[in-house]
Formats: structure tokens, C-alpha cells, sequence
């Protein structure tokens, strides 16, 4: 309470009736703080850093609703590519109009290209303006869309703020003006990530105005949004800011969460806009001249190129285009870098804050694309390519996941000694390197389908895709999160309400949005669950279409909803009023979200086995039908040395005190190994 006083004598917040005249001279009431009374406009008198603002809004009955606020300077001319500048409130700040978006390409539209380049600005909507208490719980809401496409007005949040929350929508650059990099001083990417870390701590400073408690912040984000969420937190820059984190659909160690080449991307995109490429100041000055228009038509191209060459497994990931990039420890001009070391490492070495992290997936998050959009060349790769599902398919899936990422960075903490101990040096580097590369563990079982089958071999490359590049990462990021409780979902309700194609337009893993896959009740594919959280809007704050939510429906957006509160206000939340266990290797527990939810043992228990090898399970009765150390595997595992005995601590009998969170297992490693051509283009 004394935290409450005193921010009280530092923010001045009036909390009386203000009287306004209309142009007829006539006094409209309107509400400042008080209570909640219909077609009044809230306004909020603010004074922060030595100045001093009038913020009006508007009502949305019976929450008030604070639009298209500039929280940064525009990032334009000179700015683009750099570092945003924080914008404080000050004279009269009109927040009745939904911000235009940030520019990007018109989903459905080709060669269209909407929004503007000027479009860092934040939504706060609100039950109560400031009552003199220590306010709600807020939550900042960092939408997905592929690093490329959405803005913060999609999301109507009136199902969240009922439950007694703040939620603030934010936006931040996209696509290649967000994290263009060419891995230098002139051009360190990643501005994107400082837009939204400038974003949480304006919010900081600023949600005691709308009823906000600045000590009780929630980031959260679904797909790319989830990713940079998590990056956010584990970044020194914003310390102490996120309090929690909700990441929906995407992770830190998601394969789309870094771009390791991130040169190459830079120079394929100034060569799009005729700049050149031998000097990076002259790039970089030439590319801050270019209109933004040719910028985001060159990243459609490229994304187009990409989607060519490497394949769908590389759609599915989201592997296109620019993305976050890991920096160092300073960016070159002796300033601090946002993403310091590769989050996988940073998670090794147990450097995430201790708050509470809120994990999951739904249950079949590539099926639509599958079935949709990727359908006729997964057919055609399946007739002509021989063992495609367990030979290329595996190769593709492992080399585009989490996991190949997983071999390197290990390899390299055992080169460099980071967190390990002299014997697992000396002992183990050379295994570590070879990650990936020893062993092949057998996945016919695993995707075992009849040939002539088209619909078998679909969901098999579904469930495959799933596993490897969704169920995989948020199984390591449950693991890795360490001395914080964790926990873990899947969103399994099949309603009437999906609408991913809505929240998510124009990336391929949603799908078409008028193909009977997209719209099948049965598949519980990418972004459906975002409808039980948020009505549906376009990219300017427009309302959609939605269809009538059954019963089954409310009742899976009213434990949905209260989960997400419960956990912003205590880190914590019940199942039938028992309280849900944090995460546990050895039981595998997550939530089920279903009309009647379940906190269920065993998340895809022997699949994560074979992905991230954990040994011992992979041996037990539970997961012989997979028969996965058969075919020549099991007589091999003599001859590499059990890499988990290497790890300090790790026992066999107890996975949870492995370090490594069961990545290795009693069984050495796992692997596809490396075939010598792709003839079909798609490994990527």
C-alpha cells in the first residue's frame, strides 16, 4: 500500500467529475474514475516525467476503452531500423480512434500493400479507472501473424477484461522494417523487440492512470507474438518488468523464435530495392530511403522464393523471412544487446527470471495446412519419392526444428565449458558435437500408414509436423523454465467457434479460410483456441462475423478465460478448485482444455520420447509399439557413450534433476542421418 501512496503523490491522477462544453455551449458530463455509467467518455489527467497530458476515450459498456495510443516516436526516415524513442504523453491526447496498422501485406490481396510505417501505438481497455487501490492485474497482449502480418486492434478483449483485468494490445514494427539485420553495428536487427520492450515499460509507467497495477504485468502472445514474449523476458533490458508470461503456440526455442543467418536475409532484400550490399553503412542509408511499400513487397517475394525452394515443412515453421537474431553481448557501438545469447543456451544455463510461465498448444496445430493449402504437394512427394514419411519427411522435420538448434548449442557450451564440469568436457565434448549425426532411431512405427491411404498418410505428416514443430517445443520449454512453476495445455475443444483464419490471415499454417479443412469442427488446428479468448476483429478494430457459440462453447471460453486470470493474478490456478501442479519430466502433466477440463499425466508421452530421445522411456512397455530402438538402432548403443551420465547431476531414476531436461536420455542421441542430395528442394 505504501508502493501505492507514493506512486499516487508521483502520478497525479484527478478522480473527480470533469465538466466539458459542446459547441452549443451545452455541459456534457464525463466521467473521470468514477463509476461505470453508460455513453459517458472517460478522461484521464496524467503527469509523468514532467509533463502533463488530458487522455479522453471512449465507453465500450461496460469497460472503458483507451485507443491508438503513440507510445514511441514514428520510426521513420532516419529512425527506420534503429532503436525506437519513447513518446510521453503531454497536451491532449485524442485515444478515441483504433491506430492504423503497422505496414504489411494485404492478406488475400497480391501485390497489395496496407497499414503505415508510422504505427507504434498501443489500446488500453479497462473495468475501472483508478479507485485508489493497488489496481488489476494488467496484461500486455503481443499479437502473432508470422513477424509479418496483424496489428493490436484484431483482438477484442472484453472476455478478459470481464474477468477484472487490464489488457493493453500494443504493436511493433513487421517484417523486414522490424528485424532486418545484417549482423553488424549498422544494422543489429531486433528493433522490433525494442519496440515492444519500450511498449512494456511505457505501460509501466503509465497503467496506474487507467487502473492498472504497474507491479503486476502479464506478458502474453500467441505464435511469433508467444516467441517474443518469452524473448522479452529473458532479455537484461526488460528485467523485473514481465511478472508472469502466457505463451500460447510458440516458444523461445521454437525454430522461428532466431534467425542464425540473418546477412544473407539483409542482402537478398537490399539487392529486392536495387541497394548495395558491399558496404552495410551505404545499405543501410540506402534502405532508409526506399519507400516502405517496395520494403514489404521485397519480403513478399522473398517469403514467396523461400516457400518455393524449401518446402512446406518450412511454411509450417514460419521459416521466410526476417525474424529476432541473437546479438551479443553489445550490438557493436558498445550499447547493450537485446537477445545477448541464443535463448536455448540461456535456458541451459537456468538465466530465466523466476516467474511463473503458462505453455501450450492445440491439438492439431498443422492439419489445415496439411490438408489445406500443402495438400497437392504432399501428394505428389508421397507418389514420388520413395519412404518419404520416415526418411525425408523425419531428415526435414528434425532439421527444422528445435532440435537441430538443440545439437549445436550444445556442442558448443561443452566446447566452451559453460555450466559444465571438467569430466563432461573431456568425456563428452566430442559426443555433444556429434549430436544428430551417430544415430538413427527408427519412426516407421511412428508414422506408419497404408500406402494407398491418402487421408492416413495426411494426418500421419499432421501429427508428425505437430509433434516436431509445436509439441516438441513447448514440451523443452516446460523442462527449461527452471525454478519458477511452469505448466502446461493443450487446447482440445472442437466448437463452433474456431476463427484462426481470421486472427491469422496470410499465413500458410492457418489455411484458407473457404476450404472445408479450415472449417472442419473436428480439427482444433493453429490459432482456433484465440477465439474463446478474443472476438474477432480486422485489422483496423472492425468487427467479424462470428458464429453462435454453443454451450459447450462458454463453457470452454469461461474456465479459458478464468485459467488466463487466475494465473495473471496469482501464478497459479484450480482445476475443480484443486490447485494444478507445476510441470514434471517424470509425469508429463498439462491441462486439458475441454467443455469439462482435465489435468492429465502422459502429454504425448512416447512421441516426445522419440523426438528429444529419452531413453529410458523409450524402452519401457508404455512406448514398445513404436518399436523405436529396433532395426539396428538398439545394437548400435554400445558404441556412443551415454551422454546423460555425462550431465552433473543427472540420474537415470530421477529425469527430473537432468539439466537437460531429458533432451538426453540413457540411450545416447537422437538423429536422422544426413542424406547426400535433396532432390525434391523442400530441407530447409
Amino acid at each position: 500500500m505504501a508502493k501505492v501512496l507514493l506512486n499516487t503523490l508521483f502520478i497525479l491522477i484527478t478522480l473527480k467529475t470533469g465538466i466539458k462544453c459542446n459547441e452549443s455551449h451545452q455541459r456534457v458530463r464525463r466521467l473521470v474514475g468514477a463509476e461505470p455509467a453508460n455513453n459517458v467518455d472517460p478522461v484521464v489527467y496524467v503527469r509523468f516525467n514532467g509533463r502533463a497530458a488530458r487522455v479522453e476515450g471512449t465507453r465500450d459498456f461496460p469497460n472503458y476503452v483507451f485507443k491508438g495510443i503513440k507510445y514511441a516516436q514514428p520510426p521513420v526516415g532516419a529512425g527506420r531500423f534503429l532503436r525506437p524513442k519513447e513518446k510521453f504523453l503531454e497536451g491532449e491526447v485524442n485515444a478515441t480512434v483504433y491506430p492504423p496498422p503497422c505496414i504489411q501485406p494485404a492478406p488475400g490481396r497480391t501485390n497489395t500493400v496496407i497499414g503505415n510505417e508510422d504505427c507504434l501505438a498501443l489500446n488500453i481497455f479497462t473495468p475501472d479507472l483508478p479507485t485508489g487501490t493497488e489496481g488489476l492485474p494488467v496484461i500486455v497482449w503481443i499479437h502473432g501473424g508470422g513477424f509479418r502480418y496483424g496489428s493490436a486492434s484484431q483482438y477484442g478483449v472484453r472476455h478478459l477484461v470481464g474477468q477484472r483485468l487490464v489488457v493493453v494490445t500494443i504493436q511493433y514494427r513487421l517484417g523486414s522494417l522490424g528485424f532486418l539485420s545484417s549482423g553488424s553495428k549498422h544494422l543489429p536487427g531486433n528493433a522490433a523487440l525494442w519496440d515492444m520492450a519500450l511498449a512494456v515499460q511505457w505501460i509501466r509507467n503509465y497503467i496506474g492512470f487507467f487502473g492498472g497495477n504497474p507491479h503486476r504485468i502479464v506478458v502474453m502472445g500467441h505464435d511469433t507474438g508467444a516467441s517474443s514474449a518469452l524473448l522479452l523476458s529473458l532479455t537484461k533490458i526488460a528485467k523485473g518488468m514481465p511478472n508472469a508470461i502466457v505463451a500460447m503456440s510458440g516458444t523461445a526455442v521454437s525454430r522461428w523464435a532466431i534467425d542464425n543467418t540473418p546477412s544473407d536475409t539483409a542482402q537478398q532484400i537490399a539487392e529486392e530495392n536495387g541497394c548495395p550490399t558491399g558496404n552495410a553503412v551505404t545499405m543501410v542509408k540506402c534502405l532508409q530511403k526506399v519507400p516502405a511499400e517496395s520494403i514489404v513487397k521485397g519480403d513478399s517475394r522473398i517469403e514467396f522464393q523461400h516457400l518455393q525452394s524449401r518446402g512446406f515443412v518450412t511454411g509450417l515453421n514460419g521459416r521466410l523471412g526476417t525474424a529476432p537474431v541473437s546479438e551479443g553481448s553489445n550490438d557493436g557501438r558498445s550499447l547493450p544487446g537485446m537477445v545477448e545469447i541464443d535463448p536455448v543456451e540461456s535456458m541451459y544455463k537456468q538465466e530465466n527470471p523466476k516467474i511463473p510461465l503458462l505453455t501450450g498448444v492445440t491439438k492439431d496445430e498443422t492439419t489445415k495446412a496439411v490438408k489445406g493449402q500443402f495438400k497437392s504437394d504432399i501428394l505428389k512427394q508421397l507418389k514420388s519419392v520413395p519412404n518419404f514419411l520416415n526418411k525425408v519427411l523425419v531428415e526435414n522435420l528434425h532439421n527444422s526444428s528445435v532440435l537441430s538448434k538443440l545439437s549445436g548449442k550444445l556442442g558448443n557450451i561443452a566446447q566452451t565449458g559453460q555450466n559444465i564440469t571438467s569430466s563432461l568436457l573431456s568425456n563428452g565434448a566430442n559426443a555433444l558435437e556429434g549430436l544428430g549425426n551417430s544415430l538413427q532411431l527408427n519412426f516407421e512405427n511412428y508414422l506408419k500408414a497404408k500406402q494407398n491411404d491418402i487421408e492416413e498418410n495426411l494426418q500421419k505428416i499432421s501429427e508428425a509436423t505437430a509433434d516436431a514443430l509445436f509439441n516438441v517445443p513447448a514440451f523443452l520449454q516446460a523442462q527449461l523454465w527452471k525454478g519458477a512453476p511452469t505448466y502446461l495445455y493443450s487446447f482440445e475443444h472442437s466448437g463452433n467457434m474456431h476463427r484462426g483464419f481470421s486472427f491469422l490471415q496470410g499465413l500458410p499454417i492457418v489455411g484458407n479460410a473457404s476450404s472445408t479443412e479450415t472449417n472442419s469442427n473436428d480439427t482444433v488446428g493453429h490459432g482456433d483456441e484465440l477465439s474463446y479468448l478474443f472476438d474477432a476483429h480486422d485489422l483496423e478494430g472492425n468487427p467479424l462475423p462470428t458464429n453462435e457459440p454453443t454451450e459447450d462453447d462458454l463453457k470452454v471460453r469461461n474456465f479459458f478465460t478464468q485459467m488466463i486470470a487466475d494465473f495473471a493474478r496469482h501464478g497459479e490456478f484450480k482445476i475443480d478448485n484443486k490447485k494444478v501442479p507445476s510441470f514434471n519430466l517424470g509425469e508429463n502433466n498439462f491441462v486439458q482444455i475441454k467443455p469439462e477440463p482435465i489435468l492429465a499425466n502422459k502429454f504425448k508421452f512416447c512421441e516426445m520420447a522419440l523426438w528429444t530421445n529419452i531413453g529410458d522411456r523409450l524402452k519401457s512397455n508404455s512406448c514398445q509399439f513404436l518399436k523405436a530402438l529396433e532395426s539396428g538402432v538398439s545394437k548400435n548403443l554400445g558404441k556412443v557413450q551415454d551422454l546423460g551420465s555425462l550431465v552433473p547431476g543427472w540420474n537415470s531414476q530421477s529425469p527430473n534433476k537432468n539439466p537437460l531436461g531429458g533432451i538426453l536420455g540413457s540411450s545416447g542421441q537422437q538423429s536422422v542421418k544426413s542424406q547426400k542430395s535433396n532432390p525434391l528442394g523442400i530441407i530447409g
